[in-house]
């Protein structure tokens, strides 16, 4: 503590390093976020808007076995409930797919033939490569799934992207992700710190030694 006291001067530009890392740090690491929804369609109607309630249970429930194959055969993030957000969660790189739940704690209730995807990721082209493919992926899985029971294809459920060309947002940095990086880069900073004031003072008296002993001399 003594050296630190003696070479505060040190010490102070080193955690003025650290602050500008900080600040650095805040303005970099954007996490862009973009969400859609694909929607399932009773066969041969081409519209979302229209088609017969009846058959609205097995179009939610063929939406859930490809959200689960799909699920199943990637890598998605499982978020806490059907509300929650990637960017909320703390989740700066991923995907979700999720059929939404609109029930509550007690009964769960799937009341819509859709599926909800969010993607996160550091940058627009990201973000929108990332829903493409798992768009595509959606797609091919209940194509392949109606294809496999051989019926005929005029008869297959139809999947519909919705919105069509879904807006990138700019969500900045996740609160969880800044808050460890922060602190993170203080603590590693503040350690370091005491060790340059150490390794100055050692210096700066190896030196003074030095420069006596040539004076004596």
């Amino acid at each position: 503590m003594r050296i630190i006291l003696r070479r505060w001067y040190v010490v102070a530009a080193c955690l003025a390093v650290v602050g500008w890392v900080c600040g650095v740090l805040v303005d970099t690491g954007r996490t862009y976020w973009v969400q859609a929804q694909v929607v399932f369609v009773e066969p041969g109607v081409g519209s979302v808007t229209s088609g017969n309630d009846g058959v609205t249970p097995s179009l939610i429930n063929f939406a859930g076995i490809v959200q689960r194959k799909v699920a199943h055969e990637g890598n998605p993030v499982e978020l806490p409930s059907t509300n929650a957000t990637l960017y909320g969660s703390g989740v700066r790189d991923g995907y979700s797919i999720s059929l939404p739940n609109t029930g509550n704690q007690w009964a769960t209730s799937f009341s819509k033939p859709l599926l909800a995807i969010q993607v996160t990721g550091g940058s627009q082209e990201e973000v929108r490569d990332t829903l493409a493919e798992v768009l595509a992926q959606v797609k091919q899985t209940a194509l392949d799934l109606q294809s496999q029971t051989g019926a005929a294809p005029e008869t297959y459920i139809g999947v519909e992207a919705s919105p069509a060309a879904p807006d990138v947002l700019d969500v900045g940095s996740t609160p969880l992700g800044m808050q460890k990086g922060l602190a993170a880069i203080i603590g590693v900073g503040t350690v370091l710190s005491g060790y340059v004031a150490y390794g100055a003072d050692r210096i700066v008296n190896k030196w003074r030694r030095s420069l006596a002993a040539r004076t004596t001399t």
